[in-house]
């Protein structure tokens, strides 16, 4: 086990990382579902924050609209906070886990394309769970300037936009999350936690790189409220170049990295222990 507190140096992090992966791939689906609806319902939690703070302030656009975007990226980050530290999940971390778990030959194939489906649907219920039961139903964005500007963020970032700028931006998310996780994992004191947790998924927020679940409910909200975005257009221009530009950013640009530079040289003894305990909990792919 990892020590409370201090800073793990960087293979054993990645080492840290790669257990997490190897236990969700033994998760049954019930628990993957259950975990990734509330972690949709915090993150969501932390978009509804964003639109507050950052969206109260629209006055200040465009004179001054790197105070706006500034205050959406330091509200983001809360959520995912509050996933990490209460156990919950969000999709785009298993990109990083499953690559980092593939490589390393763990769980057959079934597991990871039933985990990721789990996973996502389980993210897509939270959020539409979030944006009609806590955002419609209060009406908490319903009075100007909050109406106008979540439309409006939506009709920026997603609508007017060509499908493979939302996509490469989804890349440069998944990555920055993904590494925001991997130093939320590094870092064991409280306060260091946070702040790592933090910092890039404030810098992806403020730079409006698309987070999936951030918008499967930032979108949701946005054609609540009259956003001119289809649900056929929720799906193929919001959400598929968001989860495929995630997956790649979180898996080869995180997920990759970790496994060639502390996972490949690292024996099997540092990986697993005396006792190879991932090894017989959790079989090798193709039976190997």
């Amino acid at each position: 086990m990892p020590p409370s507190t201090g800073t793990l140096p960087p293979h054993e992090a990645a080492i840290a990382v790669l257990h997490t992966g190897i236990e969700h791939l033994s998760n049954p689906l019930t628990t993957t579902f259950i975990q990734n609806v509330y972690g949709a319902l915090l993150l969501s939690s932390g978009g509804l924050f964003s639109i507050l703070l950052g969206g109260g302030v629209a006055g200040l656009d465009p004179d001054n609209a790197g105070i706006e975007r500034l205050l959406h990226g330091v509200a983001f980050p809360f959520g995912l906070v509050l996933v990490y530290l209460v156990g919950a999940e969000l999709f785009t971390g298993y990109p990083m886990w499953y690559v980092m778990t593939a490589l390393e030959r763990k769980g057959s194939p079934m597991q990871y394309v039933n985990g990721a489906i789990a996973s996502w649907l389980g993210n897509l219920t939270g959020a539409l769970l979030f944006a009609f039961l806590f955002t419609k139903a209060t009406d908490v964005l319903a009075e100007e300037p909050w109406h106008s500007s979540i439309v409006t963020q939506i009709e920026n970032d997603i609508i007017d936009l060509p499908w493979h700028i939302v996509f490469v931006r989804a890349i440069a998310c998944g990555w920055l999350v993904t590494m925001a996780m991997y130093l939320g994992t590094q870092n064991q004191d409280g306060i260091s936690k946070l702040l790592f947790l933090h910092f890039p998924f404030m810098i992806s927020a403020t730079a409006r790189f698309p987070h999936t679940v951030e918008y499967m409910y930032l979108s949701s909200v946005g054609m609540i409220l009259g956003a001119p975005l289809s649900i056929g257009g929720f799906f193929w221009k919001c959400l598929l170049p968001l989860t495929l530009g995630n997956v790649i950013g979180g898996g080869f640009f995180t997920g990759l990295y970790l496994w060639q530079m502390h996972l490949r040289p690292a024996s099997q003894k540092e990986k697993y222990g005396d006792d190879g305990l991932y090894d017989e909990e959790t079989p090798l792919l193709n039976g190997h």
